[in-house]
């Protein structure tokens, strides 16, 4: 006796399981391990805005009043 269920849960177990070990396979033998690293982006000056920059955010305060 067979669950038509369970059956159609086991399909997508196998068929994902085998999708994700193919994925694997091929990261595995694909991986450049000697690959240069890349360049850091030029341009300084364009990062986040901090609060201890008191030209952007002249009424924050990072020290807390004692």
């Amino acid at each position: 006796m067979h669950n038509k269920q369970l059956d159609a849960w086991f399909k997508t177990f196998i068929t994902i399981f085998w999708l994700v070990m193919a994925i694997g396979i091929y990261a595995i033998f694909n991986y450049k391990v000697d690959a240069p690293e890349p360049k850091p982006g030029g341009g300084g000056g364009h990062g986040m805005i901090l609060p201890q920059d008191g030209e952007y955010a002249p009424h924050a305060r990072i020290w807390p009043i004692s």
